[in-house]
């Protein structure tokens, strides 16, 4: 289950940072045996760990953003789908456009009204364009990441997720596998500010995260 820190980050546990001092104090040619270093030593590496930790936790912090305005579409959603699924200039991941996933939702009921080949290609299935969200993908009901389709919608505020972990199924029936992805949940507003739509854009960092 996706959970959002609303306040401050949770302190980190000091096992994890004597694992990490451990494990870059074994990284040293010169190591000789952790009990046998003094005390000061060990708190430098600890230090280092703690650092170490935080820097990786503040990277893979979801948070909503108003870096990333919505996207305003003063015609038909549908009528913008080319320029939303392969323009770079809507595009707000570091990467370009041609190797994400995109998706266009409609509607408060999150409707999916079009998709790329890259996103076909790593859904793994059709037959799930004119489906609301929650339908099309239902093994996302419980991470959490369907309720913050909806989140996005009613604040109109940019979400952005750095390295999350999401269970997907490749193909229907097939058994949950974990994947490491960037995405960006992107509100798409009419001349009034009013959101009629989102869009969704991601890519897959597993091989990245594991190599």
């Amino acid at each position: 289950m996706l959970r959002l820190n609303s306040g401050g980050r949770e302190p980190v546990p000091e096992d994890a940072i004597e694992a990490v001092a451990h494990a870059l104090y074994q990284a040293q040619e010169c190591a000789r045996g952790w009990e046998r270093e003094p005390d000061l030593l060990k708190a430098k590496f600890r230090k280092t760990a703690r650092a170490a930790i935080e820097t990786l936790d503040a990277h893979r912090q979801p948070s909503f953003t108003g870096d990333i305005p919505p996207l305003i579409i003063t015609q038909d959603i549908v009528s913008a789908r080319e320029a939303l699924l392969y323009s770079p200039d809507v595009s707000a991941l570091s990467l370009p456009g041609q190797q994400t996933c995109r998706v266009v939702l409609h509607g408060p009921d999150m409707k999916i009204g079009a998709a790329n080949e890259a996103f076909f290609k790593a859904a793994g299935r059709g037959g799930f364009l004119g489906l609301p969200a929650h339908e099309a993908f239902p093994e996302l009901k419980d991470q959490g990441y369907l309720q913050l389709l909806d989140q996005v919608f009613q604040t109109r505020k940019s979400f952005l997720g750095l390295m999350m972990p999401i269970l997907f199924q490749s193909r229907r029936g097939a058994p949950l596998e974990e994947h490491i992805t960037d995405f960006v949940y992107r509100p798409i507003v009419n001349e009034a500010g009013q959101a009629t739509g989102l869009f969704i854009e991601s890519h897959d960092r597993t091989e990245w995260a594991r190599a």
